[in-house]
């Protein structure tokens, strides 16, 4: 049996901390480990297989009463320490605790707390007791710890794994690296044509010249039309450079009138042949996110799979909609096994602190969801707020290199519709260099 790592902790918010560690130490570092409660606090003890071992500080759990629970203001991160020197480059922000940092012949301890700050993240509890939501009900990204201090873009909880498997090694005990640098291409469709009737080309080309005051663009949508083309008819080209690059794409389809219309037309039903025929992914785009939503998702649910003649159990929330975990609940309800919606669209980045799948947790039960979450990292509606095409590929870089530093999955959501307008110009190619990176 492979050796593995016995930790101790407090006897204190075990389903939280249990979370935590298959987490950390299953789901990202791949290891063996036990754990046993003890009666002493303020630490978590990690011994080796050598004898040797390792204590970090538990500042967050040990101090909140089990009785009365975490989920309150007065418990979310007020300062942050940072742990510099010891990860390489890479500077550990520690949300609960200090960045103490003291080595004996055989031990080892240091004052940041990264169970609780890993719980902090995956849990996104600090969503769940917010009282503002945005006009789409959404937690309002603003009032993130992760973007009011500046880590978004960093994969927090992988970075305390890394941590852990640089001190381990340096203290005898070494794991190697069990995963590999991937890409998720994925499409939301919320509309399958731009113009599937008549009147949506003339409304199109009305827009076109009295409101976004383009000639060119108007003169574009006339030759595309008379051509037979249509803007958001992208489907070929998205499969195509998948293939090419040896993945596939996923295409979230969202369930309104005009989608169902034009599924049903000669040239929707080519659409769902054609990725049928080439095997790509098909996920619901669920316009709901609250319990009392739960039989319009399973309608939905029932509707594609029934058109695609496959049980569909992925998902992505329209316009990113969550709430955390009553959303992640009523999926799987509906039998939803993994949702990509984890995202905040004006800051890309780790919403969870993750860059691989992982488990979820249900604050107020307690208990690991059965669904799991695949973060998303990068939206093209994000990428608007660059001034110039070199600004945006910049942009794709930072992360794309973030996600390789960890061996993650760079998710990166492209709508079909996302190519020919006026607003997506400047983006010219910047979709096959997120491919091709």
């Amino acid at each position: 049996m492979q050796d593995k790592i016995i930790i101790y902790t407090e006897s204190k918010f075990l389903p939280e901390k249990k979370y935590v560690f298959q987490v950390i130490f299953n789901e990202i570092l791949g290891i063996n480990y036990e754990f046993f409660d003890t009666s002493v606090s303020q630490v978590y003890k990690f011994v080796l297989p050598n004898g040797k071992y390792i204590e970090f500080a538990d500042c967050f759990f040990t101090n909140i009463p089990e009785s009365i629970g975490y989920c309150f203001a007065k418990y979310l991160p007020s300062k942050i320490s940072e742990l510099k020197g010891v990860l390489s480059d890479e500077v550990v922000p520690f949300l609960y605790g200090n960045n103490t940092y003291t080595e004996h012949a055989k031990t080892l301890y240091c004052g940041g707390d990264i169970i609780g700050s890993s719980f902090f993240m995956l849990s996104r509890w600090e969503e769940l007791i917010s009282e503002k939501f945005d006009r789409w009900g959404r937690f309002p990204e603003k009032d993130a710890c992760a973007v009011k201090y500046g880590f978004i873009q960093k994969p927090l909880v992988h970075v305390y794994a890394e941590l852990l498997r640089k001190i381990f090694a340096d203290y005898g005990f070494e794991i190697p690296q069990n995963q590999i640098f991937r890409k998720t291409l994925t499409h939301d469709v919320d509309y399958i044509y731009k113009w599937g009737r008549s009147k949506d080309f003339l409304k199109s080309c009305c827009a076109d010249l009295f409101k976004r005051f383009s000639v060119r663009t108007f003169k574009s949508s006339l030759k595309m039309r008379k051509s037979g083309q249509d803007p958001y008819d992208m489907y070929s080209y998205l499969m195509d450079l998948s293939e090419k690059n040896g993945l596939k794409s996923t295409f979230y389809f969202l369930n309104n009138k005009l989608n169902d219309w034009e599924l049903n037309t000669e040239k929707g039903k080519e659409i769902i042949s054609l990725i049928q025929k080439r095997n790509h992914n098909v996920g619901i785009h669920s316009n709901y996110y609250l319990e009392a939503d739960s039989e319009k998702v399973k309608i939905d649910k029932e509707y594609y799979s029934k058109i695609f003649n496959r049980e569909l159990i992925h998902n992505r929330q329209h316009f990113l909609k969550m709430r955390f975990p009553q959303t992640l609940r009523m999926l799987e309800q509906n039998g939803i096994i993994q949702d990509s919606s984890m995202y905040y669209p004006h800051f890309p980045g780790f919403r969870t602190g993750m860059c691989i799948e992982h488990s979820v947790f249900d604050c107020e039960t307690r208990k690991i969801m059965n669904i799991k979450e695949l973060p998303l990292t990068l939206m093209d509606v994000s990428l608007l707020k660059a001034r110039k095409n070199d600004e945006a590929k910049d942009m794709v870089d930072a992360l794309i290199s973030t996600v390789k530093k960890y061996n993650g999955n760079f998710v990166c959501l492209w709508h079909n519709s996302s190519f020919n307008a006026k607003e997506w110009n400047f983006l010219d190619g910047i979709y096959e260099y997120v491919v091709n990176a």
